[in-house]
């Protein structure tokens, strides 16, 4: 018997299969229960987030280094080591990837700001004009995504929290340095920008926490009374908390 051409292999194969198999599938089969019917629970993967914390992350890892070079540069610098200022700020602007978007600008702002100055503070004892100074215009160019009100209320935040801080320096310049006088000026203005309550209640948390790091460091034998701490950390750590809070509130 001559095989079939090519072109009608497949079919006469698939005849030859499935005539049998039809003919066993055409008798009777036993009931069989069907199990109930499971439905599995939706996961939504939240990628446009996970992608935008990623990024921040990364941007700030590459911030913190450029500024640890920056800070190690200046006229009377500071060398930090690595990496303190890359976690610090890829850790902070991470965080800044799931708030709202108007206030995003000025809390990466505070956040270079606070790990560049609590840097140059605890290691130090000093801020430098070339961050403080600066760090004002800054702030306020960040407020202007939250509307010209905030723009403004930081202004003032500025004015106030500075002249509180220049007439306590008067008073007691140990307490309080001529750099922590110069800081107020930006911290009040990020402060004050989302409400007039920030300004108050971040110069509080600054003092009761002022008051506790002292306290800690008498009683561990790190410093005696009448002694200066450094006050930047404390400022800018609270000032970061009041901010915070009020974008996420």
């Amino acid at each position: 018997m001559d095989p079939l051409p090519a072109p009608f292999a497949a079919p006469a194969l698939l005849a030859a299969i499935s005539l049998p198999a039809g003919t066993a599938l055409a008798a009777p089969l036993p009931a069989v229960p069907l199990l109930p019917a499971v439905t599995l629970p939706a996961v939504t993967v939240p990628t446009a987030a996970l992608v935008t914390v990623l990024l921040a992350g990364a941007a700030g890892g590459l911030a913190g280094a450029l500024t640890r070079r920056w800070l190690a540069r200046l006229r009377r610098g500071v060398a930090v080591d690595p990496p303190w200022c890359e976690a610090g700020l890829a850790v902070l602007w991470a965080v800044l990837g799931v708030l709202a978007a108007r206030w995003v600008p000025l809390l990466a702002v505070l956040c270079w700001l606070g790990v560049a100055g609590a840097a140059t503070d605890l290691l130090r004892r000093r801020l430098p004009d070339a961050l403080t100074l600066p760090a004002l215009p800054v702030v306020l160019a960040a407020l202007v995504p939250a509307g010209p009100a905030a723009v403004l209320r930081g202004v003032a935040g500025a004015v106030l929290l500075a002249g509180v801080y220049a007439a306590v320096h008067l008073v007691s310049p140990v307490a309080m340095g001529a750099g922590d006088v110069k800081l107020a000026a930006p911290v009040g203005a990020a402060v004050t920008g989302g409400a007039w309550a920030g300004l108050p209640v971040a110069a509080v948390l600054a003092a009761v926490l002022s008051a506790v790091v002292a306290a800690g460091a008498l009683l561990a034998g790190r410093a005696r009374w009448g002694s200066g701490l450094p006050h930047g950390p404390v400022l800018l750590g609270s000032a970061l908390v009041v901010v915070t809070a009020g974008a996420t509130g």
